[in-house]
C-alpha cells in the first residue's frame, strides 16, 4: 500500500496522538492534523486519501467537512463520543466508530481502501 495521506479532525491533542500512533502500526502515512473545522475546511484543498473526523470540534461541528469530502469522493469515518443518532439525514451512512475506540477498529475502517 503507498503512503496515505491523511486526514485528522480531532480537538483533543492526546486522542488525535493515538490515533496517528494506531494508524501508523497500521498502514505507512502522512498526516494532516486540524482541531477545527474551519482548519479542517482549508486541509481540504491538499491531496488526501483518507479522514478521520470528531464530529464536535473547536468552532463546530464537521458535517461540512464530511460532505466537502463525500462530493470529492475521499473516504472518511467518523470517530465520536456522539451518538451516530446525532448526524445528519444525508450522512447517516457513513462509517461511525464510537469513543472509545479500540485499534481493530481503526484497522478496519483503513481495510476499506483501495491499495
Amino acid at each position: 500500500m503507498k503512503n496515505l495521506r491523511i486526514l485528522i479532525v480531532e480537538d483533543e491533542p492526546l486522542i488525535s496522538m493515538m490515533l496517528q500512533f494506531m494508524i501508523e502500526n497500521i498502514v505507512s502515512a502522512t498526516f494532516v492534523i486540524q482541531t477545527s473545522a474551519a482548519a479542517a475546511e482549508k486541509a481540504l484543498q491538499q491531496n488526501l486519501d483518507f479522514a478521520f473526523l470528531d464530529i464536535e470540534v473547536t468552532n463546530g461541528k464537521t458535517f461540512e467537512i464530511a460532505r466537502m469530502l463525500k462530493n470529492k469522493h475521499i473516504p472518511y469515518v467518523f470517530v465520536s463520543g456522539s451518538r451516530k443518532d446525532d448526524l445528519p439525514h444525508e450522512l447517516q451512512e457513513s462509517a461511525f466508530i464510537s469513543k472509545p475506540f479500540h485499534p481493530a477498529q481503526i484497522e478496519q475502517a483503513l481495510k476499506a481502501l483501495p491499495c
